[in-house]
C-alpha cells in the first residue's frame, strides 16, 4: 500500500537534476487513421526551448489490392508557436520514404500534458506531396499519438539544491519583468503548487475505479532560484477510500519540484521525494 501512496503523488512524474537549459525527449506512438499511409507509428524526439526534431519509423499501408504494405521511415522539426494551460500549438516540417516514394509534409500540431505527469497526447494535421516518378501527387495528412516525455539535464551544470525557507539568490528574469529575488521566488512556489495540484487531480480521476473521497493538501515550505533553474521544497498530504475494502488512508509526503523559467514566470518539469 505504501508504494501505492508513492505512486499516485509521484504519478509518473521523474527525479530530474536539470539545468538552466534543459531538453524534453519524447517517445511516442501514433496512426494516421486513414489521411496518409501509416497505421502504426513509433517516434523518438527531442527538444530544447521551443525548437524540436524527431525521427519516426511506421508500418505503411499499400492500399492497393493484393499488394502488402511495408516501413516508412522520416524525419521532422517543430517550432512551439504558443502554450497555455499545458497546450501547446508548434508548426512542424519534415520528409519521409514511404512505398519507396520520398514524401514532404507540413502542417500544425496541438499537444496537451498535465504538468509533471510525464504523458502527453498530440494531433498534427497538414498537407504532404509525394514525389513520382510522372507527377507530384498532393494531399491531406494526419498524426493522432501519445508521447512519453522525459526532462533530461543539460551537460552545463545542475540544478541548484533546495535552501532553507525563505532563501533566494539572484533573479535571472528579464529586466523588463521588473522582479524581486523575493517575487521570483514566490512565483515559483506558486508555479511548484499549481503544478502539484493539477498531477493530484489527474491521478484523482484515473484511480477513480479503485478509490473514492480522493482529498489533497499541498504545501510549499521554501524555494530557491539561481539563473533560470528552480528547486521548491514540499509535501503532499493524500487521503481516499478504498472501494473494496471501504479503508480510509491519508499518509503525508515530502518532496521537491523543480522548474525553469519562462519568460517572467516558470515552468514545472520534474518532481522527485525526498
Amino acid at each position: 500500500m505504501k508504494q501505492f501512496w508513492w505512486s499516485v503523488a509521484a504519478l509518473g512524474a521523474l527525479s530530474l537534476s536539470g539545468a538552466a537549459s534543459a531538453a524534453d525527449v519524447r517517445l511516442g506512438l501514433n496512426s494516421s487513421l486513414g489521411l496518409g499511409c501509416q497505421v502504426a507509428g513509433v517516434r523518438a524526439g527531442v527538444q530544447e526551448g521551443r525548437l524540436g526534431f524527431y525521427g519516426q519509423a511506421a508500418f505503411c499501408l499499400s492500399n492497393v489490392e493484393g499488394r502488402a504494405g511495408g516501413a516508412a521511415f522520416g524525419v521532422g522539426a517543430s517550432f512551439d508557436i504558443f502554450s497555455t494551460a499545458g497546450l501547446t500549438a508548434y508548426a512542424l516540417l519534415g520528409g519521409d520514404v514511404q512505398n519507396g516514394a520520398a514524401v514532404v509534409h507540413g502542417g500544425l500540431g496541438l499537444r496537451y500534458g498535465v504538468p509533471l505527469v510525464p504523458v502527453e497526447a498530440y494531433v498534427e494535421a497538414g498537407v504532404q506531396r509525394i514525389n513520382t516518378p510522372l507527377q507530384a501527387i498532393f494531399g491531406p495528412r494526419l498524426a493522432l499519438g501519445v508521447n512519453y516525455k522525459v526532462n533530461v539535464a543539460n551537460l552545463q551544470g545542475t540544478l541548484p539544491t533546495a535552501a532553507p525557507a525563505g532563501e533566494v539568490s539572484s533573479t535571472g528574469a528579464p529586466a523588463s519583468c521588473q522582479l524581486t529575488p523575493e517575487q521570483d521566488a514566490v512565483g515559483a512556489q506558486t508555479t511548484a503548487a499549481a503544478a502539484a495540484e493539477s498531477a493530484l487531480s489527474a491521478a484523482a480521476g484515473a484511480y477513480a475505479a479503485g478509490f473514492s473521497n480522493f482529498s489533497y493538501k499541498v504545501t510549499t515550505t521554501s524555494s530557491r532560484v539561481v539563473g533560470n533553474s528552480a528547486v521548491v521544497r514540499g509535501s503532499v498530504t493524500i487521503s481516499l477510500t478504498s472501494r473494496s475494502s471501504g479503508e480510509r488512508i491519508t499518509d503525508t509526503y515530502s518532496g521537491i519540484i523543480t522548474l525553469e523559467r519562462a519568460d517572467c514566470g516558470w515552468v514545472a518539469t520534474g518532481y522527485s521525494r525526498e
